[in-house]
């Protein structure tokens, strides 16, 4: 079954069950109202449920396949930063078994925090969308910046886990260049949006530009991150 289809036989089923058992709807006599009115039936509001459950459930499926790729694939982008790096700086990092599953951990905790504190904050935004009226509007545009700031920290932190800098150093360094975390991460949101192709391109063209962007950090400021990994 495709991905699609389990998608609208799922939407469908929770459908039935709010709209039939737990709101049961009222009959509606056609012939009493006006004829434009009347297309407003129990099969419409079931079809707008549908439509709307159907969303929502792509929705987090999305986010959801966004951050196992980062899982996932997080030893690979951890190295192609490392190859970057070495490319530009010419600076090497003999390879390290133990800290290599290390990083591999710290990578899947990362991801795990960013999703979870995500979910939450649009749980928490959703709720507000309510009482927000016209300003709720601006809830959308809003959530994308949250999105793409924990993508883009997910990007950052392969460089900062190279520079053996702790979690908390890492969120620190994240926030103090939340411009850049932001931009990396609306453009793997973008890019990532062309099937197939942005799958493959989009968390690679985020992971070079991620380390070109903090080699230049460095250079501006003239500091070395191991050294000194507070100071950004």
């Amino acid at each position: 079954m495709s991905v699609t289809a389990f998608t609208i036989q799922f939407a469908e089923s929770v459908t039935r069950h709010l709209v039939y058992k737990q709101v049961p709807m009222p009959e509606i006599n056609a012939q009493s109202m006006p004829s434009f009115l009347s297309f407003f039936n129990g099969q419409f509001i079931q079809n707008i449920t549908t439509i709307l459950v159907g969303l929502v459930v792509l929705y987090i499926a999305s986010k959801i396949s966004k951050y196992l790729v980062l899982i996932i694939l997080s030893p690979l982008f951890a190295y192609l930063s490392e190859r970057v790096e070495e490319k530009i700086t010419g600076q090497s990092y003999p390879f390290n078994f133990p800290q290599f599953v290390k990083d591999i951990i710290r990578g899947v905790r990362i991801a795990l925090r960013n999703l979870l504190i995500e979910f939450l904050m649009i749980g928490l935004f959703t709720i507000a969308s309510f009482f927000a009226g016209p300003f709720a509007i601006l809830i959308m545009p809003f959530l994308w910046l949250v999105s793409a700031y924990f993508y883009g920290f997910s990007m950052i932190d392969y460089t900062c886990e190279r520079k053996k800098m702790s979690i908390r150093q890492s969120v620190e360094f994240v926030r103090a260049h939340k411009q850049l975390a932001i931009c990396i991460g609306s453009l793997y949101s973008i890019l990532d949006l062309i099937p197939l192709l942005g799958l493959m391109v989009a968390p690679i063209n985020a992971v070079v530009g991620t380390t070109t962007a903090i080699i230049e950090i460095e250079k501006n400021s003239q500091l070395s991150l191991p050294k000194h990994p507070r100071l950004f």
